[in-house]
């Protein structure tokens, strides 16, 4: 009896051991890979963020750019028929002037922030103001006030030239906004994605070492005395 003993002891400590270390490696590499997976998912969700936060701005921007130039156009009519009076003439021209140079300042500020295929877009909408305010600028002259018929007559010249800008301007903000909602919806169906992938492999991770376990009291398990 006492030799069955002194063999069973031995035994049952190297059981003892290998089953702790068998759950301490499971503990680990569980914790490992969920802390992985955490990481990886942080790491991921704010590259999406930082994508999603430009894009909003890029389209904020835009629209802001499409209002100016609005406020542009209207300070450009109001030249036409007040500007007879030479101070109603300096004023309306000074805010052409000022709503001019903010849509530019908003169209070149997007251009740093924007990638290769953005800034192209951006570019010929920059390109395509600057030429649109040089043509006004161009017939309106150096004189300090403009007549009613010469008004009449550079209406008519240049009457609706505004209006594929403004179109252009209002189909890149929509561009902008689907890109923004496409992005949203990539975003989630990604952050989804790596969920499950990360369930599942924890349910791996966890099945295996479970099957290992039992593999071991298998393997352990008490042998009746030959």
């Amino acid at each position: 009896m006492q030799d069955s003993h002194r063999t069973a002891s031995p035994t049952n400590t190297r059981a003892f051991i290998a089953l702790a270390g068998t759950i301490l490696m499971v503990f680990l590499l569980g914790g490992s890979v969920a802390a992985f997976g955490l990481f990886y998912a942080a790491e991921q969700q704010q590259e999406d963020h930082q994508w999603l936060d430009a894009t909003f701005r890029s389209a904020d921007e835009i629209s802001s750019a499409a209002i100016t130039f609005k406020r542009q156009v209207q300070e450009w009519k109001n030249i036409l028929l007040r500007g007879a009076d030479p101070n109603d003439y300096t004023h309306y021209r000074q805010s052409f002037d000022n709503e001019s140079e903010q849509v530019d300042r908003v169209l070149s500020g997007l251009i740093a922030s924007s990638n290769e295929n953005q800034k192209a877009s951006i570019n010929a909408l920059l390109d395509e103001h600057r030429q649109l305010t040089a043509r006004y600028r161009e017939l309106l002259g150096h004189d300090d006030r403009i007549s009613p018929s010469r008004a009449a007559e550079i209406d008519h010249t240049l009457r609706g030239i505004d209006r594929p800008f403004t179109e252009r301007l209002d189909v890149y903000a929509d561009t902008l906004r689907n890109q923004l909602k496409s992005i949203r919806q990539s975003s989630r169906e990604a952050e989804l994605s790596r969920f499950q992938t990360l369930k599942r492999l924890n349910i791996a991770v966890t099945s295996l070492g479970t099957l290992l376990i039992f593999a071991l009291l298998f393997w352990f398990r008490p042998r009746p005395p030959r």
